[in-house]
């Protein structure tokens, strides 16, 4: 029979993979098998046999730990709360926010999709899932501001609600934890308001992960389906799935092969990465070396997995747990359909990406080939699923196999425009290519421009400015559950009596599951931080195992009873120090998700389209509704086309430089166009950059246009120096010279740099101490409308009270996307 833990509260027998019992949310203790039938022994029972009359009351009480009954009427009520406050704080005034730079790209081109079909794989943009589900949503909604925004939000109530079905790992209380945190969090409920792919991500990787857990728990094939499901939608969303795989997949590594194997192949990794690190990377040898190094690495694991699977299937008895799993899958059973599928994507990389680097090109028929070999394994996993034949395994590639063709062929619509039969086919088989592959190979190459330029700290100062309360306990729980045990045992590995000391007792075994979060917060926190593109959207990543971690160990601090002076006082200051910084958490949430959602004084608020934007929108939407009644996509019947024309708007010229907002802003502007360059006054309305006020400027204010100013984008890039101060490159001897004079006082305070005053004033009241910067433009209006709507340059009535003044500061990165990325293109 399974194995089962039996809870010492309530006598509930749970699956031995549950670390909380399912009856009473009570800690499971790791206890032998129980078999059918037979009774636990009460802990008074227990005393009463073995210990003095006297004694009894003091040891229940001691070994009995308080536990906060979260019964089953009360927790419903307090999930619904959180349910409707998560889908009140994603949905409430959506539109408000004028389009982020990225934003308005994303919104555009999913809207390209919607209106014409139009949409290819480019993966400067990411994946094709967020331009595929932002159409449904204009399909299901309309096409407005806030419905670009309802596919983020979405997202963002569904990572709340799958914080919800870890009870058996979390425990009642950890998992009402996790689910306030991550809808008090301020990155989480701005970035589900976000029409970025993060969102998304974090949704799809958190049901891969949290159906991982169940499949553990239950080996029900339907949740393999659906963790399955999760990793391809996040697979088809962002190329950073490759390094949650890798930090996951190590875990696992680590889990299911010896030390020493992990050693070896742990070695060779990082002598790959050090190779990629020191050498020249303008050498011919540079990139064979570094991809042997990684390939010997990944290759001796999989033989190494591929051994002692076999002993452990040869054996017929797992060693461990996640052996059992592997094992109990029935991969022998299908082991040619999945080498032949393996195998294919094997020969489309060198067809495609590797033999063309030779001047090697294959026939186009043999595409036609490749995609009936494909489409035929597809099929093949497809009806041995439905056959029912090892389901949990052929169910899982086959939905994955078919979310992946369909959304990265568009449904099957690329290469449709291609003039013959086999350059569509062609099409379609280099889209699978692009789909697998493509974006792995940008993305590397992107990976030295640094797109950003931060610093490889960036996080580091991210996540406990945003997100204190869970880089805080996150940070504790890490040297609890990991370090400790760590010690105890490196101790007891040195010094042969260790073990029969109290602190190895105590410390020395490990508690899996924390163990595994930890890994994958410090996993993730250091491939990010590694990568050579940091941005505010990408604290997501590692702060989602941040926020599970602290849940999970906030739960066990206020399920404990310490019973002497020094733990009791502990837990209550913990306990409250941890509800003052959530309540803190929810403050800073709502300031920036309603009231700073486009003011830069927030880190979170990244080269933000600023609230101007809104402003030229008003303006331009006023003029023409009074001049031509549109943009007005019905006609009245029976219109000329030079009168349907009329009802296309008002004809707009916007400088490329401006495309982005005001592309997506314009969209139903059909007389509009998107120059590189000024060279007339060709329109009513002309949008330029002031970058570009050498070559426009003459040009248009000699043609009588009246201009006005207006601050497209604005940032906030901290400094460790204060305004008025020249400032440089922070380094080690400058660092520890600033703290130990403005935060701790050994040395003589330094005026010119941040001390405990600006800190204080940024957390309580949002006063920056370092420049803002903005990206300006300019709006011209012709003379004889500026006249008439009362626009002139000095009329700026309309800027906030509060808006911050603007110094202007070096210019950032615009975002991960390419600035020279351009609608003419």
């Amino acid at each position: 029979m399974a194995e089962t833990k039996v809870c010492a509260n309530c006598n509930t027998k749970n699956l031995a993979a549950n670390n909380f019992c399912e009856q009473c949310g009570s800690k499971l203790s790791n206890v032998s098998p129980v078999e059918k039938g037979s009774k636990i022994p009460s802990a008074i029972k227990i005393a009463k046999d073995t210990l003095p009359t006297v004694q009894v009351v003091s040891t229940v009480i001691k070994s009995t730990p308080i536990n906060i009954n979260l019964s089953s009427i009360w927790l419903p009520i307090f999930y619904g709360v959180l349910l409707l406050l998560t889908i009140y704080t994603r949905f409430d005034h959506l539109g408000s926010k004028p389009h982020h730079h990225d934003e308005s790209m994303h919104a555009f081109y999913s809207y390209q999709l919607f209106k014409d079909g139009d949409y290819e794989y480019n993966p400067m943009m990411h994946g094709p899932f967020q331009f595929h589900g932002n159409a449904l949503m204009y399909y299901l909604f309309g096409v407005s501001d806030a419905t670009s925004r309802y596919l983020a939000a979405t997202f963002g109530v569904l990572t709340v609600i799958l914080a919800m079905l870890l009870g058996p790992f979390l425990g009642r209380i950890g998992t009402l934890l996790a689910t306030t945190l991550i809808v008090f969090s301020p990155s989480f409920m701005y970035f589900d308001r976000f029409t970025r792919e993060d969102a998304y991500m974090l949704g799809a990787t958190f049901t891969m992960v949290v159906f991982m857990f169940r499949y553990y728990r239950s080996r029900q094939p339907m949740d393999l389906w659906l963790a399955s499901l999760g990793f391809i939608i996040a697979f088809c969303t962002k190329e950073s799935i490759f390094l949650t795989v890798a930090v996951i997949g190590t875990y696992l590594f680590i889990r299911l092969l010896p030390w020493i194997d992990v050693l070896v192949a742990g070695g060779i990794t990082i002598l790959g990465l050090l190779w990629a690190w020191q050498f020249d990377k303008t050498s011919p040898a540079y990139m064979p070396v570094f991809m042997l190094l990684l390939g010997t690495a990944f290759l001796y694991t999989m033989f190494q997995l591929f051994t002692r699977w076999q002993e452990n299937l040869k054996n017929g008895k797992a060693e461990n747990d996640l052996w059992e799993i592997v094992c109990g899958l029935g991969f022998e059973k299908i082991s040619w359909g999945i080498l032949a599928f393996i195998g294919w994507w094997i020969i489309t990389l060198l067809i495609l990406g590797i033999l063309p680097h030779f001047g090697i090109a294959i026939p186009m028929p043999f595409s036609t080939l490749m995609i009936i070999i494909y489409f035929g394994l597809v099929f093949w996993f497809g009806l041995l699923w439905i056959k029912n034949i090892v389901p949990a395994v052929t169910g899982s590639i086959a939905i994955c196999s078919i979310v992946f063709t369909l959304l990265f062929t568009t449904f099957f619509t690329v290469g449709a425009s291609q003039p013959d039969f086999w350059s569509r086919l062609h099409g379609l088989f280099n889209a699978l290519y692009m789909g697998a592959f493509g974006g792995l190979e940008y993305w590397w190459e992107q990976h030295d421009v640094h797109r950003g330029d931060q610093p490889w700290y960036y996080y580091l100062i991210q996540l406990p400015a945003n997100e204190l309360v869970s880089f805080l306990f996150s940070m504790i729980a890490i040297g609890y559950y990991w370090l400790m045990p760590a010690l105890a045992r490196v101790s007891a590995f040195f010094i042969s009596d260790f073990k029969n000391g109290n602190f190895y007792k105590k410390w020395a075994a490990w508690n899996l599951f924390p163990i595994f979060i930890a890994y994958w917060y410090l996993g993730t926190l250091a491939l990010f931080s590694w990568a050579g593109e940091k941005m505010p959207w990408l604290i997501l990543h590692p702060l989602l195992p941040a926020l599970l971690l602290t849940a999970y160990f906030v739960g066990e601090i206020i399920e404990s009873n310490p019973l002497d002076y020094f733990g009791q006082t502990s837990r209550i200051a913990a306990i409250a120090i941890f509800g003052l910084l959530l309540s803190y958490s929810l403050h800073s949430a709502i300031l920036l998700s309603f009231y700073h959602e486009a003011n830069p004084v927030e880190p979170l608020v990244y080269v933000q389209s600023g609230p101007d934007c809104k402003e030229v929108e008003r303006i331009v939407e006023q003029i023409s509704y009074d001049e031509t009644g549109g943009p007005n996509p019905t006609s009245p019947e029976g219109a000329t086309d030079a009168e349907r024309s009329y009802h296309d708007g008002i004809a707009l010229t916007i400088e490329d430089k401006c495309s982005w907002p005001f592309a997506w802003t314009f969209r139903n502007f059909n007389r509009r166009n998107h120059p590189t360059a000024i060279t007339a006054a060709d329109n009513p309305i002309i949008l330029t950059a002031t970058e570009s006020d050498a070559v426009s400027y003459p040009i248009l204010s000699k043609a009588g246009y009246i201009n006005r100013k207006y601050k497209m984008r604005v940032w906030w890039v901290p400094s460790w120096f204060k305004k008025g101060y020249p400032s440089s490159d922070i380094n080690f001897s400058l660092f520890v010279d600033w703290f130990f004079s403005n935060f701790i006082p050994l040395n003589p305070t330094r005026p010119d740099m941040v001390d405990w005053n600006d800190i204080k004033n940024w957390v309580l009241y949002r006063q920056v101490w370092s420049d803002l910067g903005s990206y300006n433009m300019r709006m011209w209006v012709r003379p004889d409308l500026a006249q008439k709507y009362g626009f002139t340059e000095d009329s700026r009535s309309d800027v906030p009270s509060d808006y911050p003044q603007v110094i202007q500061a070096p210019t950032p990165a615009i975002t991960s996307k390419n600035k020279k990325h351009s609608l003419n293109n």
